[in-house]
């Protein structure tokens, strides 16, 4: 649980997984995002973005931006500690 207000939050059941090489860079997850958490962000390939979240332990894992994804660029993950970890501590990365 994380500490909000001096209040317990439970974390999500689910969690944003963006995949760099399915996202064409349209931003409409961004868009969808209600808690503006999602940024579009550059990858190791120079004027390549993709959606990432500096902050994912503010996520509550509605799943809006997955819906909202036709090129199946971001899925919701049950691996709610993995995700957070993977957004805080790597780059997007797409392997060449």
């Amino acid at each position: 649980m994380t500490e909000t207000d001096g209040k317990s939050k439970k974390p999500p059941k689910q969690m944003p997984w963006v995949t760099p090489v399915n996202c064409e860079g349209c931003g409409d997850c961004v868009n969808k995002c209600k808690k503006e958490l999602l940024k579009m962000t550059e990858t190791n390939i120079a004027g390549i973005f993709v959606p990432w979240m500096s902050e994912p332990e503010l996520c509550v894992g509605c799943g809006l931006c997955a819906s909202t994804c036709v090129m199946g660029g971001i899925m919701m993950t049950e691996y709610v500690e993995m995700a957070i970890n993977r957004f805080k501590n790597q780059k997007p990365t797409i392997n060449k």
